[in-house]
């Protein structure tokens, strides 16, 4: 498969970065992941982004006997992102989703969120690719 190793993380952002409050309940959370179906969300605190949270996180804190109503994203959340660069290529992210198990990557600038890669998007993406080169 010969993908084009130009195709950059940047250009597979559709839409803008959903964030959520680390206060916010796990009922408040699975609301807004289903209003904007999406798996993941930054969770900003009062100084930027302090924050991932993800489908599989609100999963093992229910497995774990969490409360929906009482508690919170701060206590599921992932501190330690693992992010790449706007102008990282696509084959990187998708290596790195792998090697770290995540499915989804906030693309940071700064410092500040550019975005958020999936690994759907990636999937996608490449899929695409290959379809162009064998057309």
């Amino acid at each position: 498969m010969d993908l084009d190793h130009d195709t950059r993380v940047q250009a597979l952002v559709a839409r803008p970065v959903v964030y959520v409050h680390p206060n916010d309940t796990l009922r408040q959370l699975t609301a807004t992941f289903v209003e904007e179906s999406i798996g993941a969300a930054l969770v900003r605190g009062p100084h930027g982004t302090i924050g991932l949270v993800t489908e599989r996180d609100i999963v093992r804190a229910i497995a774990d006997g969490a409360s929906t109503s009482r508690t919170t994203v701060e206590q599921v959340m992932s501190e330690d992102l693992i992010t790449v660069g706007p102008n990282e290529d696509l084959l990187t992210a998708a290596h790195l989703m792998l090697e770290a198990e995540v499915r989804h990557l906030p693309i940071m600038e700064n410092g500040v969120a550019a975005g958020m890669v999936s690994a759907r998007d990636a999937l996608r993406a490449l899929v695409e690719l290959r379809d162009e080169a064998t057309a």
